[in-house]
């Protein structure tokens, strides 16, 4: 297939009308269709939030002030630290209702989103309770670092209006991940490109009415909760048979969604500590004056994960349903594709970020901070490093390889942030950055590949013996 008919193949998955799926050569166009829908949803709905963080945060700033505009962030900061609350049960979810989509047994896809609701509904009503306990006794005044009583009371109302759609969100994440794992995250990413649209306008009007900070507050959230009720309803009108019943609810489905997600919790928990913390490193070590000479030349490099996990991303659940369908070929094919072509992107991307970040970082911010290029060949690897880890990472999660998977991040993890803290100490920051190219090149990367090879020589050996029950979860 030459350059001009593979262009043309991938026009082709850009259409609304779904491709006919009784054959495996359809439910392969198929499932390309969805993900390419979804990376360009995903691409409009994070053009358009960028759009609207353009115009919103000047205007929030100048209305709020330099304090309370500082106390918000640190409201948001503290909700952004939380957002592994719903201890992975959507990542869970996601992975049982793709694997019931491959089988087209609808009465279990209902069965995991009611008993996930009913999970996410005991941690949300958990997390209510701790925080109307814990609420009274929070040093509001010391927390903000602030001197007016008023401005300290003002920051906690408004906290509680965040903390109160923190909770709300909780339960609501049932739509989104059930969503996904129909292979239909498109339609949610375009919700929530109007929900930040609507966003905007309501914080607009705050802002005119001059109503304060909890208000502004309000209004920033309300929208993406409006736009997830609206997304439900949209996903459960198309799909009555998901719908969830008390009737529907199974404590065998519940037990295996809550095992799934902690294993995705401890992941996620594992690449917060070993592969986030850099900047935390570099404050500890060198001082917080240190960070921004890593963290703005980084911040070049995480437009290339982004780009990646856009494209890459919606892959996750189409694994888990092409290989419950007995797919095996595309699942190899998918992965081979996807893995081609993430290096197609990556390296010659990361390459001339390399070559022109300083240029780049001298128009961005000026002089006054100088990225050295040994920093930038030390994040152009690590850009291409941590992309081919995030192709391993998706085939592994969307096929339920987790076990294995969860105790080889923890460990490199903990190798990680060692490594980062004894390289700090003696290049300064690029340190961090070589200890997770390290980590990564050392133990997560062959793991993985062990760990792939593993999976498709496991998914052979099933569909020879006409059977891929064995397959999901075998790690």
């Amino acid at each position: 297939m030459n350059v001009s008919q593979k262009i043309a193949h991938l026009q082709s998955l850009f259409r609304l009308r779904p491709f006919e799926t009784s054959t495996e050569g359809g439910r392969s166009k198929e499932r390309f269709r969805r993900a390419a829908l979804t990376t360009m949803a995903s691409a409009i709905a994070k053009a358009i939030a960028l759009l609207t963080g353009l115009i919103s945060v000047p205007l929030t700033f100048r209305y709020l002030g330099a304090e309370q505009y500082g106390i918000w962030m640190v409201l948001v900061s503290l909700i952004a630290a939380m957002g592994f609350a719903d201890l992975g049960i959507g990542n869970g979810l996601m992975n049982a209702v793709s694997e019931a989509y491959g089988k087209d047994d609808r009465p279990q896809a209902r069965e995991y989103v009611t008993s996930a609701l009913a999970l996410m509904l005991c941690i949300a009503a958990f997390l209510a309770l701790a925080g109307a306990v814990g609420y009274p006794f929070v040093p509001w005044l010391r927390l903000f670092n602030v001197k007016s009583e008023a401005v300290a009371a003002e920051g906690a109302e408004a906290f509680l209006v965040l903390y109160g759609s923190f909770v709300v969100n909780i339960p609501l994440g049932v739509i989104t991940r059930a969503q996904a794992g129909l292979q239909k995250g498109y339609a949610s990413q375009m919700v929530s490109a109007f929900g930040s649209i609507f966003s905007l306008g309501a914080m607009l009007l705050v802002i005119s009415l001059d109503a304060g900070l909890s208000w502004l507050v309000f209004a920033s959230v309300f929208a993406g909760i409006a736009a997830t009720l609206i997304n439900g309803w949209l996903l459960f009108r198309a799909h009555s048979w998901l719908v969830p019943s008390w009737y529907a609810y199974r404590r065998n489905s519940a037990i295996k969604i809550l095992k799934l997600g902690m294993m995705f919790f401890v992941l996620q928990c594992a690449g917060a500590v070993g592969f986030t913390s850099d900047n935390i490193v570099i404050a500890q070590v060198l001082g917080a004056a240190a960070v921004a000479s890593y963290a703005v030349p980084q911040k070049l490099f995480s437009f290339v994960s982004m780009v990646v996990s856009m494209g890459i991303g919606p892959l996750w659940p189409a694994y888990g349903e092409a290989l419950a369908h007995g797919d095996v070929a595309w699942v190899r094919r998918a992965f081979m594709g996807s893995l081609w072509l993430t290096l197609a992107i990556t390296v010659p991307l990361c390459t001339l970020l390399v070559l022109t970040g300083s240029w780049i970082l001298k128009v961005a911010v000026g002089r006054s901070l100088h990225a050295p290029m040994a920093l930038l060949i030390i994040l152009g690897v690590w850009g291409v490093v941590n992309a081919v880890s995030y192709v391993m990472a998706i085939l592994l999660n969307g096929t339920g390889v987790l076990k294995v998977l969860t105790i080889v991040a923890v460990f490199a993890s903990l190798i990680n942030l060692v490594l980062s803290i004894f390289l700090t100490r003696r290049l300064g920051v690029m340190g961090v950055c070589l200890g997770s190219i390290i980590t990564q090149l050392g133990i997560t990367l062959p793991a993985c590949f062990v760990l792939v090879r593993k999976l498709f020589r496991r998914m052979a050996r099933a569909k020879m013996e006409n059977g891929l029950d064995e397959v999901i979860y075998l790690a």
